[in-house]
């Protein structure tokens, strides 16, 4: 409900400016959309003195945004709601003190957002898209233990889980169902604060979205549901899975329940229900976690983008691979463990170990393709991928925040370092210019625009909260230790 009390309340800023009487200015909200020209959002209040070991929060929702100026450890810190379209700036009650971590949902009336109290209690907080600022209540129906998901089954739903560690082992069984493993309570809310929310199951291993009506939820049981996000009904699709991965929209990977020894492993077609046994889990004592550090994936199944499955076996390595479309098994490189995906690829680590080589396997045409190589205590990203031309992040020994951008051609192996000394996951704006974020400190960092082909690089700020990107038009950042402290927004050259 709305509470135009509690607005009113929050209208007026208490810091006096001319004496005791005189209330200070309210700040005065500047529009941006686009992005054009540097262009003060809104200023901070006169006389800030911002500290230099808090966090200021700065969240983003479309052109919607929440920020404050008060440190989010401030018992009375106040947050003011920005459209950055219209220029339309309001104090921002919702978010009340005590209240973190801001998100949302879409429902069929418009956004709803959540947000989280100090001890990880839910709160359905404001519908965005309604003039005004609602009240913050608690999610109904609740346990104390839940927590929210940052995964979600669905957008129109906010999920909540109880996880239950049904094991005190070292390395508790998790993602497999008869074991005794890790199980958890899954809720779903629609938005509705008078609503209670939806308990989903109690024993679940796993779940996945299936559209935005229903989710697949695999129980401790073995068994496979539909489940209707808004009535919770179900639908029993098959039963005896120990292990349940999605490899494609319409299909996905089940391992049986069985002597847990070996056990067959069938590819099943949502569509037609069919099941073909494509591999057998001959090392099932090790997989899901049971196997220590070095085996905490053994058993599960990934997919690659372009469509091809696979499983890893004990110590990281792939053991079986198979083409969905053709339904053909693929031959697998030698390789020491699987890195994840990327593009099309799979980053695999190979050599001896000697030292940190990493190639890119195209699946589908059996390409292997070397793209770094250095010492073990480096630690390579890949970022973008475009025909032969390959752009990646070296991270410097002990520092994952600051490192060196390079481009290796595939084709030739010639690799150029492009920047140095920069942030983690520099933006690319066009062939040569990125927007780099160095760490200032562990709370706030320094923007500058880099130009690798002549070396210049242009200042935007230092010291920033946080920043939001908004693609083809530039960045709003929250910048409170700066010589014109205030909400800003900065055009950046996309594609220039």
């Amino acid at each position: 409900m709305r509470s135009p009390a509690l607005v009113a309340s929050v209208l007026l800023l208490a810091v006096p400016a001319c004496g005791p009487e005189s209330p200070a200015p309210e700040p005065v909200g500047e529009a941006a959309c686009p992005i054009l020209a540097p262009t003060r959002l809104v200023a901070a209040p006169a006389g800030l003195e911002p500290a230099a070991d808090a966090r200021y929060d700065l969240h983003g929702f479309g052109d919607d945004l929440l920020f404050t100026f008060d440190r989010a450890d401030d018992p009375d810190r106040e947050y003011w709601h920005l459209n950055r379209c219209t220029g339309d700036l309001e104090p921002y009650p919702s978010l009340a003190p005590g209240l973190r971590d801001p998100y949302v949902i879409n429902t069929a009336a418009g956004r709803v957002l959540y947000a989280t109290d100090d001890d990880g209690r839910p709160f359905v907080l404001d519908r965005l898209d309604v003039p005004g600022a609602d009240e913050a209540r608690p999610v109904l129906g609740l346990p104390d233990s839940a927590f929210p998901q940052p995964v979600l089954p669905s957008s129109r739903h906010a999920p909540f889980y109880v996880t239950h560690r049904a094991q005190d082992a070292e390395h508790p069984v998790v993602i497999a169902a008869g074991l005794g493993g890790e199980t958890s309570s899954l809720y779903v809310h629609d938005g509705d604060p008078e609503a209670p929310a939806l308990k989903l199951s109690d024993t679940l291993i796993y779940q996945r979205r299936l559209d935005d009506s229903h989710i697949l939820v695999h129980e401790d049981s073995g068994e496979l549901h539909r489940v209707d996000l808004t009535t919770a009904e179900r639908e029993l699709l098959f039963d005896g899975a120990r292990h349940v991965a999605f490899v494609s929209d319409r299909s996905l990977v089940w391992q049986a329940i069985g002597d847990d020894v070996a056990e067959p492993v069938y590819l099943h077609d949502l569509d037609t229900g069919e099941d073909l046994q494509i591999a057998v889990n001959d090392f099932a004592a090790l997989s899901w976690n049971r196997g220590g550090l070095d085996d905490h994936d053994a058993g599960r199944w990934y997919a690659s983008p372009g469509g091809v499955a696979a499983m890893l076996g004990p110590g990281g390595p792939f053991v079986v691979a198979l083409r969905l479309d053709t339904r053909e098994f693929v031959d697998i490189p030698p390789h020491r463990r699987v890195r994840g995906g990327f593009a099309d690829h799979y980053r695999l680590t190979v050599g001896d170990g000697d030292e940190n080589i990493e190639a890119l396997w195209d699946p589908l045409t059996g390409s292997v393709r070397e793209w770094y190589r250095g010492p073990v205590e480096r630690t390579p990203v890949p970022y973008t991928l475009d025909g032969d031309r390959l752009d990646y992040f070296v991270r410097q020994v002990g520092d994952w925040n600051t490192g060196s951008l390079w481009r290796r051609d595939l084709a030739t192996g010639e690799a150029t370092e492009l920047l140095t000394d920069i942030g983690s996951y520099p933006l690319p704006l066009d062939e040569t210019l990125y927007l780099t974020r160095r760490l200032h400190s562990d709370l706030f960092v320094d923007l500058r625009l880099v130009d690798s082909a002549t070396g210049s690089v242009t200042p935007i700020a230092d010291r920033i909260a946080d920043l939001r990107v908004f693609p083809d038009e530039g960045i709003v950042y929250l910048d409170v230790h700066g010589p014109d402290p205030g909400l800003w927004a900065y055009p950046l050259p996309f594609d220039r």
